[in-house]
């Protein structure tokens, strides 16, 4: 198999964030100093040098981990069904199952292990990929598992029945053309065209396995399904709505290492100052997304761990390029020039969460720029003086040196609606003289503006992707015609760096070239205005091993079956 690298707050009144517009801000004092952003280490997976074989299995990163004992969290979502190919929401439900591989909990999801598959290969063209797959396993009905039942699963996906709403994940596996088994321990996945992302795509939280037998007695819609079986590490207890979901440990589980916990307590906690005060109250043992606030409080407790997880998902203002003036490039361009993103970051991380300014890439990917590298780029340093400059030239240029009157959309959160919406108009105000009111919606809404294009700029935070490779990102919002280019970007040149290049190269070297080129074609013909990339902040007591809390690769908590309690 060819070897594939991947490389892998600021308290402050909106007053002194327009303050610090034409500089860089002021530091914080260390008694208003809420948490910036941690900027993690690059990621470097070996698809090759993956533990292969029936005899790797995942157990904890510690030795002698106890066993036994309720792990309780607070999380922020509660399912509406545990269909997961159906979306659902259902954060956890994942350790009902398996899929063939998934990302390595025990590490941190540095890199991508085995699950129901043992090994893999990939063919001399790329587009052939062979799963062997795991003698012994059964679901937790008791009927076996083997390659019948991930063919069904794949075909539900591929070529879903019209009673179905799956097209996130359908859209995932676009490339897959046919998934076969040759025997009942192989299976075999044919793609379009070569796919460097492929295994990234599989290892996904939801690219679970169902039973076919559970699957053709339902119609194959699981919505209704009250009690999930799968492969996974924990058996579904009961789910109480807005309450908590209880899971209790497989003792017939496939890997006899895992679980170590006898049982896990999902506490239903929408807000985030709930979540982190219930684990500081002992009410839960950690929670992957606190508050600012209640994160600060667990860093002054010794029997607290904290992190900040970097996350996939993004703050941005999303510009309708179909609304003059904002169809002109130049304008777009002097946006990205002039505003600064930190100040925006250091107003709402206070009431809403750490961000990192980014270039267009999650912070962890192992293709983006580097950190320190992007804070020297025009539009990305902190000192604005000579990009405000540049900006209003390319304002003038564009026939509007006076600036010009639009209309800003935030949601009805107070964090949008009163402080990063108002903290980018004014910044909009005093650096180009772009100016507007402030029109309030409800979230739920977002994508019904979205998609009538009702709106000139709208910090919509819709920007974001399941993997780390930047061709689904950027493929799925930036491509002209994308289902979700929401902004309307059309621009011939990236689209064909993408359908001729990026979409098809393999080498690691000139993939990382393309990359590049891409992210320059973004920076000068900028298709939105992308804030950053958030952070999750991480709460846990001590006694919680097992999941390398201080050292995550990125913001990923739906799988923790390698967590056990120290006490």
């Amino acid at each position: 198999m060819k070897q594939m690298w991947w490389k892998a707050l600021l308290l402050v009144t909106l007053a002194a964030v327009i303050t610090g517009c034409t500089s860089a801000a002021p530091a914080a004092t260390d008694q208003t100093a809420a948490p910036t952003a941690t900027v993690p280490a690059v990621i470097e997976l070996d698809t090759e040098a993956a533990p292969m074989g029936a005899d790797w299995v995942m157990k904890a990163p510690e030795e002698n981990p106890k066993r036994g004992g309720t792990v309780t969290t607070a999380w922020g979502m509660a399912p509406t069904h545990f269909d997961l190919h159906q979306g659902g929401g259902c954060a956890g439900c994942g350790m009902i199952y398996n899929g063939l591989i998934m990302w390595n909990v025990a590490d941190g999801y540095h890199t991508i292990v085995p699950a129901l598959a043992t090994e893999w290969s990939v063919s001399e063209d790329h587009l052939v990929y062979t799963f062997k797959l795991r003698e012994g396993v059964t679901f937790q009905d008791g009927s076996e598992f083997n390659a019948d039942d991930v063919v069904a699963t794949f075909e539900r996906i591929i070529n879903p029945p019209d009673n179905l709403s799956i097209s996130g994940i359908r859209e995932q596996l676009a490339m897959v053309t046919s998934v076969m088994a040759p025997d009942p321990l192989t299976v075999e996945f044919t793609l379009a065209q070569p796919t460097p992302f492929f295994l990234e795509v599989l290892a996904g939280d939801s690219m679970i396995i169902y039973s076919a037998e559970e699957l053709e007695a339902n119609n194959f819609d699981l919505r209704g399904v009250t009690v999930p079986t799968g492969t996974g590490p924990f058996k579904f207890v009961e789910y109480v709505q807005g309450e908590k979901l209880v899971l209790e440990a497989n003792t017939e589980y496939w890997n006899s290492e895992l679980p170590y916990v006898d049982r896990i307590e999902m506490l239903h906690v929408p807000a985030w100052p709930d979540r982190g005060t219930a684990v500081l109250t002992g009410q839960a043992d950690f929670t992957f997304n606190g508050s600012v606030d209640t994160w600060q409080e667990a860093q002054s407790r010794p029997e607290m761990v904290t992190a900040q997880a970097p996350c996939l998902n993004s703050h941005m203002i999303a510009i309708n390029n179909e609304h003059p003036p904002f169809d002109d490039p130049l304008v777009r361009r002097a946006i990205h020039l002039a505003i600064d993103r930190q100040a925006i970051i250091d107003a709402f991380t206070p009431v809403w969460e750490p961000a990192f300014v980014s270039r267009w890439l999650p912070a962890a990917s192992p293709w983006a720029t580097p950190q320190e590298e992007v804070l020297q780029l025009p539009g990305y340093r902190p000192d604005k003086t000579e990009d405000i400059e540049t900006a209003r030239q390319l304002l003038a240029e564009a026939g509007y040196p006076d600036g010009f009157e639009t209309t800003f959309t935030a949601w009805t959160e107070a964090s949008s609606s009163e402080v990063a919406v108002p903290a980018f108009a004014e910044l909009m105000r005093t650096a180009l003289n772009i100016t507007g009111e402030i029109k309030v919606v409800e979230r739920p809404r977002t994508n019904d503006v979205l998609s009538s294009g009702d709106f000139d700029l709208f910090k919509a935070d819709i920007y974001a992707s399941p993997v780390l490779d930047p061709y689904p990102l950027w493929n799925l919002y930036l491509h002209t015609g994308a289902s979700q280019n929401w902004s309307k970007y059309s621009n011939p040149d990236f689209d064909a760096l993408l359908d001729n290049e990026l979409a098809l190269e393999t080498d690691p070297e000139a993939r990382q070239e393309i990359i590049n080129r891409g992210l320059d074609m973004l920076d000068e013909n900028p298709p939105f205005f992308l804030i950053g990339f958030c952070a999750h902040s991480v709460i846990a007591n001590q006694a919680v091993k097992g999941l390398s809390i201080t050292d995550r690769a990125w913001s990923k908590f739906d799988r923790f079956e390698t967590v056990w309690l120290d006490r």
